[in-house]
């Protein structure tokens, strides 16, 4: 096979992530503006992200199906398509109910983009070596999408600039990559081979010592998932308008925080993955991540000012969103090596649910105090932490390291 030929098949793919990386956090930078069009409260406003997870759940079974079936390009032809009326149907939007209904939109997409963007990876190059960095690349460019929306909305709303200019270069740029992805080459779909999929951790033979039991470290890992998720998306969501009311911050600044949030988050990615391979136990790693950012949130709750909302910032971004989601879905993966499409599903099904019902929760909060929020957050990374130690526990009982 002729790997090469792929290359700018999987450029296009990636390209679609940065795009995705901007959905997810394309109405947050835009709040103020878009509750005035729409007359909408806070709450009904992050009703509106709540729909982007709903429609993950909706579709992502049939987008697997469809991938399998109907080939890779229809997959993503149809994630792009649904980007494409989820940037210009918010733009165009009335109401938040309307908004709403779009933006189940955006979860369609992200479902078939994942559905279809893998295996197109994984049937283009079948070294384990080259495939095997596509949780990296992904966070990559999706970290790349939030790093430079922010600063792109901060410099519009400096000079007064009309503010849907970023939906529709956001549409327009998903409408050239969906011309592109129409002539560009797709390799062949694999039906008798599954799939393997590489994980952080290398997979050796293990000894063990007693059984797993789901109902223990089974759910406290998929506690975790929705733990580890909610804690990034919430703050992305919410540190800009916590900067403005609590340390007086200009809009226009504290949108940037995202930015330094995702260039945290992206060292993070590479770091991680460097411990990790030096033999850490993984688990206490975990543990650590979250406690310190508790910690973190902790200290910003109870002294506000620049330096806490930056410290909180560098603290989420590089241990809650760098890596540690993945490497709760290793160990439940080890825990439980067989039905593994089943494990990850449910696994996957704790994000979806975080990524669905939290936004409308932390928009019902911040209706009476945005500390509310991060108070929760704090909450969420404590149980995190206590989900994780019973998980430790668990590890060395199992595996007896």
């Amino acid at each position: 096979m002729n790997h090469h030929k792929y290359i700018p098949t999987i450029s296009s793919l990636y390209v679609n992530y940065i795009f995705q990386g901007i959905a997810t956090i394309i109405v947050s930078q835009n709040m103020t503006v878009l509750r005035e069009n729409w007359g909408a409260s806070i709450s009904q406003i992050t009703l509106v992200i709540s729909a982007i997870g709903l429609g993950r759940i909706l579709s992502i079974n049939a987008a697997g199906v469809i991938s399998d079936t109907l080939g890779r390009r229809r997959a993503v032809l149809l994630g792009i398509s649904s980007y494409i009326i989820f940037f210009i149907g918010l733009l165009l939007a009335p109401n938040y109910q309307v908004a709403f209904i779009i933006s189940i939109f955006a979860g369609f997409g992200n479902a078939f983009l994942d559905t279809s963007t893998y295996p197109v990876v994984v049937e283009a190059f079948e070294n384990r070596s080259s495939n095997g960095a596509l949780s990296v690349l992904n966070k990559a460019f999706i970290s790349m999408g939030q790093f430079v929306f922010p600063i792109i909305t901060s410099f519009i709303l400096k000079n007064g600039h009309y503010f849907g200019w970023t939906f529709i270069v956001s549409a327009a740029c998903m409408i050239l990559n969906l011309v592109v992805s129409l002539r560009l080459p797709f390799p062949a779909v694999e039906k008798k081979s599954e799939v393997e999929v590489q994980t952080t951790l290398e997979a050796h033979p293990v000894i063990r010592h007693q059984q797993a039991n789901f109902k223990v470290e089974g759910l406290a890992l998929l506690i975790f998932s929705f733990v580890s998720v909610s804690l990034f998306n919430i703050y992305i969501t919410w540190i800009p308008s916590f900067a403005q009311h609590a340390i007086e911050m200009a809009e226009a600044d504290s949108l940037v925080l995202v930015s330094a949030y995702s260039i945290f988050s992206f060292i993070s990615v590479f770091c991680t993955s460097f411990i990790v391979n030096r033999g850490i136990n993984v688990p206490v790693f975990m543990i650590c991540c979250t406690t310190v950012t508790d910690l973190a949130l902790l200290l910003m709750i109870v002294m506000p000012s620049l330096y806490t909302v930056i410290l909180s910032t560098f603290v989420v971004g590089f241990f809650a969103a760098g890596g540690i989601w993945q490497l709760g879905l290793t160990i439940l993966l080890e825990f439980f090596p067989f039905k593994r499409g089943v494990i990850t599903s449910y696994y996957s099904l704790a994000t979806s649910i975080a990524v669905m019902g939290l936004p409308y929760l932390t928009g019902i909060l911040a209706e009476h105090s945005l500390n509310n929020v991060f108070i929760m957050m704090i909450g969420l990374a404590f149980l995190g932490s206590t989900c994780l130690v019973i998980v430790h526990r668990r590890y060395q009982s199992i595996f007896n390291k």
